[in-house]
């Protein structure tokens, strides 16, 4: 395939998360075979800081003509082939795939999150599993105030995503990446043509070699502290288990942390040590002390960066059988799954490996083995080939 023409599009959220990080390392990757080029928002951006900017806020969320604009001298200029996109939402706003069909550029879109269907992206109401809104009837948002425990921000989001649907985008994209065929199967049934949707699994590259295998080590959770990443359910269940010295470090932070805190005190939970946010040398310390990772999601998570994080430490994973972990984590070798998303089944997981040593090291081992196949760079750009190949208007 010649060289291509690629314009990175990704709007920021206000606070950073594993989803941006992947965007510039999927640019990155790019490079060697494709030019790419970024564009750009920002939702702090979009809030700005006068009155203007707060009266205007809905309405920018619902097209941006600024953005439009801009992104039309963008193409003048850089005459791309494509634009990938990542997430619009509300930033750049739908006036972004308004101006891509207008200027008939091909759009290849990453499935990151469930937006299109749910005004959060998580599938999850209040800490509770919901796909109510699946089939693009935002109502029981707007009754249940999901996104930001607002019915007004949860209305007007519905609204947004009404019109997504309305412009026809489902079919009208030329490729939707999905991450598993997990999050495949689920845009399936939020009505997305299964023909259309590629599964391309995120790559990973080891920063440094693991560290030393620490069998009788703490149990560690890394990540942002939000409903969906179920940490309540790991204090839950951590209450049920006999520990003895070890530790659970709940590193990160996030909205729940404060909550997350009250009920280590009201369950009078010992050894749990709440780090906060850490930079990624602070977290090698945690890493080293650590036994093995859990990973207590209780969304269906599309991919779990995380889970090739933590082996390419030599960690085994402890998580929930949902979204993408079952494609991801062979049971008995390289981690375990707790078939129920409950407090009790994920603490008897966690219990089978505080005691079984042996096998934490050697699960710990197959991870990190695992990842040359499973995560390979390689492999993942032979997949975007293929992609943009089955984008037949590209080879014009």
């Amino acid at each position: 395939m010649r060289r291509l023409r690629i314009l990175q599009i990704f709007n920021r959220y206000l606070q950073y998360g594993g989803e941006e990080g992947s965007v510039f390392r999927i640019g990155d990757a790019l490079q060697d075979s494709h030019d790419v080029e970024y564009f750009i928002g920002s939702t702090r951006d979009l809030i700005g800081t006068s009155p203007f900017d707060f009266l205007s806020f809905p309405f920018r969320s619902f097209h941006n003509f600024t953005v439009a604009q801009r992104l039309r001298r963008y193409q003048e200029i850089g005459q791309f082939d494509l634009w990938q996109i990542h997430n619009v939402f509300p930033g750049l706003s739908p006036s972004v795939y308004q101006t891509a069909l207008e200027l008939q550029i091909p759009i290849v879109h990453f499935l990151h999150n469930y937006r299109m269907s749910c005004t959060n992206g998580f599938f999850i109401n209040h800490g509770t599993p919901c796909e109510r809104c699946i089939h693009g009837n935002f109502w029981p948002a707007l009754q249940t105030a999901c996104w930001r425990d607002s019915h007004l921000a949860s209305g007007m989001t519905g609204l947004i995503l009404r019109r997504f649907r309305s412009m026809g985008l489902f079919e009208k994209v030329s490729a939707w990446i999905a991450l598993s065929h997990a999050a495949k199967a689920k845009h399936i049934q939020m009505g997305l043509p299964e023909e259309r949707i590629h599964v391309v699994p995120h790559f990973y590259e080891p920063p440094s070699p693991p560290p030393p295998s620490c069998p009788s080590g703490d149990v560690l959770f890394l990540g942002r502290l939000s409903p969906e990443k179920g940490v309540d359910f790991l204090l839950r269940a951590w209450a049920q288990i006999e520990s003895g010295p070890r530790k659970l470090v709940i590193a990160g932070t996030g909205p729940e942390e404060s909550k997350l805190r009250k009920l280590v005190s009201d369950l009078n939970l010992r050894n749990v040590e709440f780090t906060g946010f850490l930079q990624p040398e602070q977290q090698e310390r945690f890493w080293r002390e650590s036994a093995f990772f859990v990973a207590p999601s209780i969304w269906d998570e599309p991919f779990g960066m995380v889970v090739l994080e933590a082996w390419s430490k030599g960690r085994p994973v402890v998580g929930f059988a949902k979204g993408s972990f079952p494609e991801m984590i062979s049971e008995g070798q390289d981690g375990t799954l707790a078939r129920e998303v409950t407090p009790q089944a994920l603490a008897e997981r966690i219990s089978f490996l505080l005691k079984n040593p042996t096998l934490v090291e050697s699960w710990g081992h197959q991870g990190r083995a695992k990842l040359d196949y499973f995560a390979s760079k390689t492999r993942w750009v032979s997949s975007m080939e293929a992609v943009y190949q089955s984008c037949h208007a590209l080879l014009n």
